[in-house]
């Protein structure tokens, strides 16, 4: 009996050869990969510059004639940042109710029962609370079904000025595990635009 060549480790060793190596996205490197893509990213200054955060390089505003096609009701986003394909979407909204940071999870708490109520088949997978450079932003994911695929959707909220930001990001959900990471990160990058 061979004692120094056991099958399990040629196995693993096969296996190991024909895997691809494993790219965990993180903001410090200065980029993401998706779909074996490199995204370069970039803080951007939003809300007529009243805030930034970081996105990848390649995304840009929604022009107005998809924005109301994407968006039809006239309670639209201020601002819309997609991909080429518009398949994944980040805006936000300077609303006019007003708000303080401790008004921000009971916000949360209310929208995420309205969006489960709208879409009962849904269910919120994550739903969490961050403090980011003094700002309280909270948030929730859930899924949706759509004509042709299902969708993977956050609802974010924080207080800007003692005004309420409604925000919003959603890809396909066969895409969800890699741009949640990313989402998460975008969040956690926001900054008042005096910093």
């Amino acid at each position: 009996m061979d004692n120094g060549n056991f099958g399990d480790e040629q196995f693993i060793y096969c296996i190991g050869m024909q895997s691809k190596p494993v790219h965990v996205n993180s903001f410090s490197d200065g980029y993401i990969i998706i779909d074996d893509e490199k995204l370069e990213i970039k803080r951007r200054r939003v809300l007529n510059k009243q805030i930034s955060v970081i996105m990848p390089e390649k995304f840009v505003v929604l022009e107005k004639e998809l924005a109301e096609l994407k968006y039809p009701t006239s309670d639209r986003p201020n601002e819309i940042y997609t991909n080429y394909d518009t398949t994944i979407n980040f805006s936000l909204s300077h609303r006019n109710e007003t708000a303080s940071n401790e008004d921000i999870p009971e916000i949360k708490d209310m929208l995420q029962d309205i969006i489960l109520r709208m879409y009962p088949t849904s269910k919120t997978k994550d739903s969490a609370v961050i403090d980011v450079s003094g700002l309280t932003i909270a948030y929730f994911d859930f899924s949706t079904a759509a004509i042709d695929m299902d969708v993977y959707n956050a609802t974010f909220v924080f207080s800007l000025g003692g005004r309420l930001v409604l925000g919003a990001f959603n890809c396909p959900q066969e895409n969800a595990d890699d741009w949640k990471l990313v989402f998460i990160q975008m969040l956690q990058s926001i900054e008042l635009a005096n910093h």
